[in-house]
C-alpha cells in the first residue's frame, strides 16, 4: 500500500508537469538522451515515478539520495570536527575553505553557467581519483582516463566508458592495473586509444601506447608501437595513421623526439614522417587543424626549442609549415576557430604580443597574435572549443577583473568573458583535464572531486531541501572544533580568533535563525585556547577545552558555563586546572565530564572521566571514586541506561583493559566488564540510533579483532554484535550524528564506500561492505 501510494503520487507529480510543459505547443524534435532536453526531462520523471532502473540514457534515480546531502567541505586538509541541525539546515564546523558539490573528478556541468547538472537528473559519476583526459565516443556518452580506481562506486582501472544519462558503461572494463597513469585518449573506428604512462597492458607488452576495443574494453593484440620510452601526452589521427606526441626520446628503439606517426592499425612507425622535436622536448598537445588556405596541418604544442620555440606546425607528411608564434614558454593546449589558433599555456609573449598572460589567438597563416584582451592573471593548461565557445582551465584566479576560480569560459571571435563558472577547488596544472560535449551539457574532468565551491571558511550551513550552502555566514579565521543550539543561540567553540575580522577567541555566539555575531564576548584571552566541546542543561551552556584559565575576567581552568538567557558567567566551576576538557554529557543533575585532565575541584586523585553537580561543579561519586580511564574520554552517549564512552584510553585503573571503549551502566553503576566491543586505535565519536545500532568513528583499524572497518564500523547493542558493514573511509572520522534515520558522518576522509566525499556523508548502515 505504501507502494503504491509513493507510485500513485509520483505520477500526480509526472501529470501535472506535463500539462504544464506539453500541452501549450507540440514539442520540437530533439533526442531523449540530451541532458538539457524536456524529452530528458520528462522521460526522467516518468522513470522517477515508476521507480524504473533498467540499463537507459536516463538515470536510475537512487531514492536514498533524493533530496540528499551532495556536497562537502574543500581546502586542504578539510575537517569536520562538528555538526549539529537547526530547521531544516545542517550546521557544519571544522577546519576547511570550501564548500562545493562532491561530483568527483568528472562532473556533468551546464555550458553556460558551470553550474553541475542536479544529481537527481544526472547521478554524479563520483570517479575516485585524478582524471585528466576525456574524448566523446561518437554516440552520445565519452570515455575518462587518468588515475581514478573507481567509478560510481565499481571499480574501474584509469579508464571509463560514460553512457549517456550519466550511467558508467558495464560492458567496458579494461584490465587492471594500479600502476598506471592515463593522460590522452583517441577514438578511431571501434579503436581507443589510450597513452600515458605505463610498462605493459595486461599480458601485453604494450608500454605508454596501447589500443582498445571500445566496447570491451581488451587489449588489440595487434596494435604494439614496441617501447615508448617515456610518457605518451597526446594523441590525434589524420586517415589511417595516428600522432602520437609526449616527452619521449625513442619508439621501438629508433630516435623519435617528442613526436611520431604510426600505423593505426599496427602501431607501426611511418617512417615518411621525419620531423622531431628538440633533443628532450615534450609534445603537450597535438591538433589536426587547417592552414590558411584549408589545407590539413598538425598544429603542435610544448616545451621545445626546435624545430619552432614551443608551438609549431607540420603537414600530415611532415613538412615544416612557416607558421611560428614563437611563444617564450610552454603551450599546453591548442585549438583552432576559423583561422584563429588559440594557445594555452605559461608564457608572456608571442610574435606581435609583448604580453599574453597564457592565452592568445594567433592566425592560423604567419602565427601573428590577433587577441591578446583575455586578461587572465595566471597559467593555462586546457583549452576546448565547442561552438562559438571557448572554454579554459589553469591556475588562473582572475580574467579581466572578473574572479573565476581556475576555469572561464569565452565568446568567439570577440574573446568576452561569458558568465560559465564552475568554480573550482583547485588550479588545473598539467597533465590538466579536459572539457567536452555531453548531450546538451558538458562534461569536465581534473585531478580533484568538487565543482561550484564557494568560500566557507570553516563553517558552512547546508539547506538540506536543495543540498546547497546558504549565503550570508560568517567566516572563521582558524577551526572550529565543537558547535551547540540552545533556542534562539548557536555556540562555536574551537581555536579561532576573529569572525569576519571581529575579535573573538576560542568561544562565540550566533543569533538565530540569520547566524549573526552575538555581540557578547567572554573575553578569554589565553593565546592557545582550543574549546572542544559544548553542552546545555539547567539554564546554562557548559563548555570546556584546553589551554583556557580565565573567563570575562574570572578564573575558569578548562571548563565554565555561561546562562543560556543572559549569556553572563555562571558560578559553575569544576577547575580542572592546565589540562584538557574533550567531552560533556548531562544526565540529570550530573554532567559527565571527560577529558585529560588529573585535578577536578583541587583533587589530584581524579583523573579524566567524573561527574559534577550542574550547580557548582562539585564532583559526585559517578561514576566512581576510585577507577578512571588511563586517558582521553573523547566521546559519550547514553542509550537504555548505559553510557558508552570511547577515546584513546586502553584501561580502566583497578578494573582491567578497555581498549578505547567502555560502557557504563548507570543501573549497577558499574562498568560492564569485559567490555564487549573494542577497537584497536581512538575513537573520537559514538552514536546511537533509536532501535540501538551504534555507528562509531575514528582512527582505529578494526573492531574486536576484525580489520575491515578503517575508522569508521558499528554495532548492534541489542546483541553486543559488529555489524557487517565497511565504509572504508580514507582517513579519521571526527563527528556523527543521528538525525531523521541516518548517521551523519564528518572526518578527514576524502573517500567512503569508494566515491568521493567532501569531510562528510550520509548513511543508514544498510549499505554492502566495502560497496562494489
Amino acid at each position: 500500500m505504501v507502494r503504491f501510494f509513493q507510485v500513485s503520487l509520483r505520477l500526480l507529480i509526472l501529470f501535472s508537469v506535463y500539462l504544464s510543459l506539453c500541452l501549450c505547443k507540440p514539442p520540437s524534435l530533439e533526442s531523449t538522451c540530451d541532458v538539457e532536453s524536456k524529452s530528458f526531462f520528462l522521460s526522467s520523471l516518468m522513470r522517477y515515478a515508476t521507480g524504473d532502473k533498467s540499463p537507459s540514457c536516463l538515470p536510475a534515480f537512487p531514492f536514498f539520495e533524493e533530496f540528499g546531502l551532495y556536497g562537502g567541505v574543500f581546502g586542504p586538509p578539510a575537517k569536520v570536527y562538528a555538526m549539529t541541525s537547526y530547521r531544516n539546515h545542517l550546521l557544519i564546523a571544522g577546519d576547511f575553505t570550501f564548500a562545493g558539490l562532491a561530483t568527483g573528478s568528472v562532473s556533468v556541468i551546464h555550458p553556460q553557467s558551470g553550474a553541475a547538472v542536479p544529481s537527481r537528473f544526472c547521478p554524479f559519476l563520483k570517479v575516485k581519483g585524478a582524471t585528466y583526459t576525456a574524448v566523446a565516443d561518437g554516440s552520445g556518452g565519452f570515455y575518462i582516463g587518468g588515475e581514478f580506481t573507481h567509478v560510481q562506486g565499481f571499480a574501474r582501472s584509469q579508464v571509463a566508458h560514460i553512457l549517456p544519462g550519466c550511467q558508467l558503461d558495464p560492458n567496458f572494463n579494461p584490465v587492471s592495473d594500479p600502476s598506471r597513469s592515463i593522460y590522452a585518449l583517441h577514438v578511431l573506428g571501434d579503436n581507443l586509444y589510450v597513452g600515458g604512462f605505463f610498462g605493459s597492458w595486461g599480458s601485453g607488452t604494450q608500454s605508454n601506447l596501447a589500443s582498445l576495443n571500445r566496447y570491451t574494453g581488451q587489449l588489440n593484440n595487434g596494435f604494439n608501437a614496441g617501447t615508448i620510452d617515456n610518457f605518451v601526452y597526446a594523441i590525434t589521427s589524420f586517415g589511417s595513421s595516428l600522432f602520437v606526441g609526449g616527452s619521449f626520446q625513442t619508439v621501438n628503439s629508433i630516435s623519435k623526439s617528442g613526436i611520431v606517426k604510426l600505423s593505426a592499425s599496427t602501431g607501426s612507425i611511418d617512417s615518411s614522417f621525419t620531423s622531431q622535436l628538440s633533443a628532450s622536448g615534450s609534445a603537450f598537445d597535438l591538433v589536426m587543424g587547417t592552414d590558411f588556405q584549408g589545407s590539413p596541418i598538425l598544429y603542435v604544442g610544448g616545451s621545445f626549442t626546435t624545430p619552432r620555440n614551443n608551438a609549431v606546425a607540420f603537414y600530415p607528411d611532415g613538412t615544416l609549415t612557416s607558421w611560428n608564434p614563437n611563444p617564450n614558454a610552454t603551450v599546453e593546449s591548442i585549438q583552432q576557430y576559423e583561422n584563429q589558433v588559440y594557445l594555452g599555456g605559461s608564457f608572456t609573449s608571442v610574435t606581435g604580443a609583448a604580453t599574453t598572460n597564457g592565452l592568445v589567438a594567433v592566425d592560423n597563416q604567419s602565427g601573428t597574435a590577433t587577441n591578446n584582451t583575455f586578461g587572465l592573471n595566471q597559467s593555462v593548461s586546457t583549452l576546448q572549443i565547442i561552438g562559438n565557445q571557448l572554454y579554459a582551465l589553469g591556475q588562473f584566479t582572475d580574467v579581466k577583473g572578473v574572479p573565476r576560480n581556475y576555469a572561464a569560459g569565452f565568446d568567439l571571435p570577440s574573446g568576452n568573458l561569458t558568465n560559465w563558472n564552475p568554480s573550482l577547488e583547485e588550479a588545473v596544472t598539467n597533465p590538466g583535464g579536459a572539457v567536452i560535449p555531453y548531450g546538451g551539457a558538458l562534461a569536465l574532468t581534473y585531478a580533484k572531486s568538487s565543482v561550484n565551491v564557494q568560500t566557507k571558511r570553516n563553517f558552512v550551513v547546508i539547506d538540506e531541501a536543495s543540498g546547497a550552502p546558504i549565503d550570508g555566514t560568517p567566516q572563521f579565521d582558524y577551526p572550529i572544533k565543537s558547535i551547540h543550539v540552545k533556542d534562539n543561540h548557536l555556540f562555536l567553540g574551537g581555536s579561532f580568533e576573529t569572525i569576519n575580522g571581529i575579535a573573538r577567541r576560542g568561544f562565540a555566539v550566533l543569533n538565530l535563525p540569520n547566524y549573526e555575531l552575538n555581540p557578547t564576548n567572554l573575553q578569554i584571552t589565553d593565546p592557545s585556547i582550543e574549546i572542544r566541546t559544548i553542552t546545555s542543561a539547567n539554564g546554562q551552556i557548559f563548555f570546556g577545552g584546553t589551554g583556557m584559565t580565565t573567563v570575562a575576567g574570572q578564573t575558569r581552568n578548562g571548563v565554565a558555563a555561561i546562562s543560556s538567557e543572559t549569556l553572563q558567567l555562571t558560578n559553575w566551576n569544576p577547575n580542572i586546572g592546565a589540562n584538557s576538557a574533550t567531552s560533556m554529557l548531562v544526565i540529570g543533575d550530573a554532567l559527565f565530564l571527560g577529558g585529560l585532565y588529573t585535578t577536578l575541584n583541587g583533587n589530584n586523585t581524579i583523573s579524566n572521566y567524573r561527574a559534577v553537580d550542574l550547580v557548582n561543579g562539585t564532583a559526585i561519586s559517578l561514576p566512581s571514586s576510585t577507577n578512571y580511564p588511563s586517558s582521553d574520554v573523547t566521546t559519550q552517549s547514553l542509550y537504555e541506561g548505559k553510557i558508552y564512552l570511547g577515546g584513546i584510553f586502553t584501561s580502566i585503573s583497578g578494573i582491567g583493559s578497555f581498549p578505547n571503549i567502555a560502557i557504563f551502566d548507570l543501573g549497577t553503576q558499574s562498568y560492564v566488564n569485559p567490555s564487549p566491543i573494542y577497537a584497536n586505535g581512538f575513537v573520537n565519536t559514538i552514536t546511537p540510533s533509536l532501535d540501538g545500532k551504534f555507528f562509531l568513528g575514528g582512527s582505529f583499524t578494526g573492531l574486536n579483532g576484525s580489520t575491515t572497518s578503517n575508522y569508521a564500523g558499528a554495532f548492534q547493542s541489542k546483541t553486543n554484535t559488529i555489524i557487517n558493514w565497511a565504509p572504508n573511509p580514507d582517513n579519521t572520522v571526527f563527528s556523527s550524528m543521528y538525525r531523521n534515520g541516518k548517521w551523519y558522518v564528518g572526518g578527514e576522509f576524502i573517500h567512503a564506500f569508494n566515491k568521493p566525499y567532501g569531510g562528510i556523508f550520509l548513511t543508514d548502515l544498510t549499505e554492502p561492505p566495502n560497496n562494489q
